[in-house]
């Protein structure tokens, strides 16, 4: 296959070049870690990408190359992988109003809905998950190590095996690790119920949480897959912890009763 064909054949995979040209052309704006380092400009990551072995005197690569993928793309694998998506504002986690109607596993849709350089968002009671939100606070206060405090637990029940499930990095340096669970299971999102620095977003009971998705960057830096492997069960011992705490609230803080009309 000509160099010819394999563009042919990459600009058909809806790929778009990024970086620049040796004569300071520019491509579209790039989000990939490699140009945002300066490597690809400087031609030093030029044996990491095909496009710049086959034409060494053009500094730019194709984004079909980047560990950053478009918003597109990061949809459509998380669409793949059971997890129903929304978008974002693009460079946000915000998301808009009626974000819960726009969840979606349909993948005819997302051209229209993931375009403008939006974010994904990851509906969890549409994709029936439990998220576990391992962060990392260094600000004024106690420090936070959710990751740390997650591998507390697990010494706590015994348990040696870090949990094997999808995994995302943000750019915090925490971690977000996904967990099926039953089409009727009702955790909802909190903080603090399994320690310090894990935060839960799950399914609820009526509204249910979100998760910035990978693929989307947030102050121009990325959410990256860090464990690319199935979405696990929930375990038992996270969802019986996290019910009983549900169950504690709810007697502390009693709904008030409505009055019968």
């Amino acid at each position: 296959m000509s160099a010819r064909d394999v563009q042919a054949v990459i600009k058909a995979s809806e790929s778009v070049r990024h970086g620049t040209t040796v004569l300071g052309g520019s491509f579209t704006g790039c989000t990939c870690p490699k140009t945002r380092c300066g490597g690809v400009a400087a031609g030093t990551e030029r044996g990491d990408c095909p496009e710049h072995r086959r034409a060494p005197a053009q500094l730019w690569h194709w984004d079909a190359e980047c560990p950053v993928p478009t918003a597109l793309t990061a949809a459509r694998s998380a669409v793949w992988r059971g997890l129903a998506v929304f978008p974002l504002p693009a460079g946000g986690r915000v998301p808009e109003p009626g974000w819960k109607q726009l969840a979606t596993f349909d993948e005819d849709v997302l051209p229209e809905l993931f375009d403008g350089g939006r974010n994904v968002g990851i509906a969890c009671r549409a994709s029936a998950v439990v998220v576990l939100d391992l962060d990392v606070h260094h600000g004024d206060g106690p420090v936070h190590n959710g990751a740390a405090t997650l591998r507390a637990q697990l010494d706590a029940h015994g348990l040696t095996d870090w949990p094997d499930t999808f995994t995302v990095a943000t750019p915090s340096g925490g971690l977000h690790l996904y967990f099926r669970v039953p089409a009727d299971c009702t955790i909802g999102s909190s903080s603090g119920a399994l320690g310090p620095g894990i935060d839960v977003r799950g399914p609820g009971r009526r509204r249910g949480g979100y998760l910035v998705g990978p693929g989307s960057l947030v102050g121009g830096l990325p959410y990256l897959v860090e464990h690319n492997v199935p979405v696990a069960p929930l375990p038992g011992w996270i969802a019986d912890r996290l019910r009983a705490e549900e169950a504690r609230r709810r007697t502390s803080h009693p709904q008030p009763q409505r009055a019968t009309p």
